[in-house]
């Protein structure tokens, strides 16, 4: 990815900072910052935000330290997580383009509309922003095959929100999967309100073959008769069975099945894991910044246009007024680069998933899903060496160069484990042999019980001599091609 320098006003160069890291900036910008387009961008550009205001502030009396601290502090998370392996299920790396689309003009304008309809505005000044929400809005349709898209929600967690409260009465019965299953418990946190009571129950969950319990399922669906029925799960390793519950739900007759596909939206958007509209979801809520490469926001899919309509109204005025317009431009822009390389991007994300299932085992840590080939998506869940807890795994590992997270798993297998996704590292390059050397590196922190120092040099090493390529990152102007 490459971004050449432009006339000041119109455009952000890639500006290289003295210690080494590099990132999007105003190409005036003063400070430490010098210009050295064109060069490849550091993935995140979170200092270009800054800098436009801290332009005159740095050459000024208004030159605080709180403001030197504040950005030497992001420069220093800046290259610290750059030389991390990130193996976070739930983050990913813009491209250079989207995060150009993120920081444009838009993030600070208004674009309120009604109902379902994007020419009706609140705001006048609209014009562009009406065209770039109906950009967004085909694409969203296009590449995941729904006939209706919202994308105001500005988290995953307010769009089933949004989808629940309009759809549910205090005191109906809701169905989701619990927190031993990986279940975001959308419900469960409303129902915690004493404005929106409901009586939540939890998806029957198969700890051992890591999905859902189908005949359990139709069977306390059958006994409940509940208004909905939430799949999906943080911990996603393999497909839920979403027509069986579907067709259950059918046949109660007023039962809503929603599938929460945060985590592996960007397999779905290439058919690499389910298709849950097709299997009979009346509605797919998600995140828009896991697998999918885009901005930290929500979206909502479904081909039901009532139910569709009643769930824009929750969200708008109900949930969301400002719906975070650079968000949605930035979603677009990410939408195009999966058009363009989310076959292969997706394909290698589950190669290196299952490789890294498959090098972990091979070192003696106990893999969950071993005997279903490890995993059908980007996320690998381990379980703690003997005599080890998961937070502590967690933060050995961290201080080694590697971020993880803590998942909570069935009492079963201990009561929680490591949750390690592939998907960031892929879109820098990781191959499966990549990949094996990160489960070695990771059998010497936890297994082998090596020093953090000595680990943490390997752990660099790695990063920077097979994790700089980049091979999914698109120009705007390649990006625009797909359109």
């Amino acid at each position: 990815m490459i971004f050449r320098a432009g006339a000041r006003g119109n455009s952000h160069s890639i500006a290289s900072c003295t210690n080494g890291s590099r990132v999007a900036t105003p190409m005036r910008c003063s400070g430490r910052w010098s210009s050295t387009s064109p060069i490849r961008a550091r993935p995140s550009c979170s200092i270009r935000s800054l800098c436009p205001a801290g332009e005159d502030l740095m050459s000024g009396r208004a030159q605080t330290d709180d403001l030197r601290t504040l950005l030497g502090l992001i420069t220093a998370h800046e290259q610290w997580r750059g030389q991390c392996l990130n193996l976070v299920a739930s983050e990913n790396i813009h491209s250079p383009s989207v995060a150009r689309l993120l920081a444009s003009d838009l993030s600070g304008r208004y674009g309120d509309y009604h109902g379902r309809d994007l020419r009706r505005r609140k705001y006048q000044g609209t014009r562009y922003i009406i065209e770039i929400e109906e950009l967004a809005d085909r694409l969203a349709r296009s590449l995941f095959g729904a006939r209706y898209a919202e994308l105001r929600p500005v988290s995953g967690h307010l769009a089933a929100a949004a989808v629940i409260l309009a759809l549910a009465h205090p005191g109906d019965t809701v169905l989701e999967v619990d927190r031993n299953g990986g279940g975001h418990r959308t419900a469960a946190k409303l129902s915690a309100s004493t404005q929106f009571p409901l009586v939540v129950h939890p998806v029957p969950f198969d700890p051992h073959e890591h999905t859902v319990d189908a005949e359990r399922t139709v069977a306390l669906m059958r006994e409940l008769r509940p208004r909905l029925v939430i799949l999906g799960s943080s911990t996603f390793l393999f497909p839920h069975p979403v027509r069986t519950v579907a067709d259950t739900a059918r046949d109660l007759g007023n039962t809503v099945v929603i599938y929460d596909g945060a985590h592996v939206l960007g397999l779905i958007a290439t058919g690499r894991f389910q298709a849950p509209l097709v299997e009979g979801a009346h509605l797919l809520v998600s995140s828009t910044h896991k697998v999918l490469p885009g901005p930290q926001g929500g979206l909502i899919l479904s081909d039901d246009e009532a139910l569709i309509a009643r769930v824009s109204e929750a969200v708008h005025p109900g949930l969301v007024a400002n719906h975070h317009l650079a968000h949605v431009a930035a979603l677009a822009g990410a939408l195009l680069e999966m058009r363009a390389t989310g076959d292969a991007y997706t394909r290698r994300t589950i190669e290196n998933a299952q490789a890294l299932g498959a090098a972990l085992a091979g070192r003696g840590l106990t893999v969950i899903g071993a005997h279903r080939g490890y995993t059908q998506s980007h996320t690998v869940v381990i379980q703690p060496p003997s005599g080890q807890n998961a937070s502590t795994a967690a933060e050995q590992l961290e201080a080694a160069g590697i971020i993880t997270s803590v998942c909570s798993l069935d009492a079963s297998l201990g009561g929680a484990g490591l949750r390690l996704g592939v998907q960031e590292i892929t879109r820098a390059g990781a191959t499966p042999a990549v990949v094996d050397e990160v489960a070695d590196l990771i059998a010497e922190v936890l297994i082998r019980r090596r020093s953090a120092e000595s680990v943490t040099l390997r752990v660099r090493r790695l990063v920077a001599d097979r994790l700089a390529a980049r091979p999914f990152d698109l120009t705007l102007e390649e990006s625009s091609r797909h359109a």
